[in-house]
């Protein structure tokens, strides 16, 4: 019984922002949990001590395998790229940028594409 529990969670993909400006992106199924780790200093490694983040992004309804998939394909990115594909996030979502900062993949036209895609994103 846990264990569908723990597979029909909702996993995330998430970008977040520290203090020096350096954008981190991360896979959680738990997003404030996360946050609030990566904020008090018991995150990732490589944010300690560059806190507070501030949020960027999030991508809602992946299963964790897709989650780690477009984690992997994102880091390749440069963060010029990243920034076009989360501008083309938000354009792509009908919700407010300033209210809402998690788009759902299935309305996410530019995060959908790269998950999908085979092609490699180093350029």
């Amino acid at each position: 019984m846990n264990e569908s529990k723990h597979t029909c969670k909702t996993w995330y993909l998430y970008i977040v922002e520290n203090k020096l400006g350096h954008w981190y992106t991360g896979i959680t199924n738990d997003l404030e949990r996360r946050i609030n780790q990566h904020n008090n200093g018991t995150g990732a490694k490589s944010l300690r001590g560059k806190g507070p983040v501030s949020f960027v992004i999030a991508i809602s309804n992946l299963t964790k395998v897709e989650a780690a998939k477009l984690e992997w394909k994102i880091k390749q990115l440069t963060k010029a790229k990243k920034r076009q594909l989360v501008l083309a996030a938000m354009s792509d979502s009908d919700t407010s940028v300033s209210t809402n900062l998690v788009i759902a993949l299935e309305t996410c036209v530019s995060f959908s594409k790269l998950i999908l895609s085979n092609e490699s994103l180093t350029e």
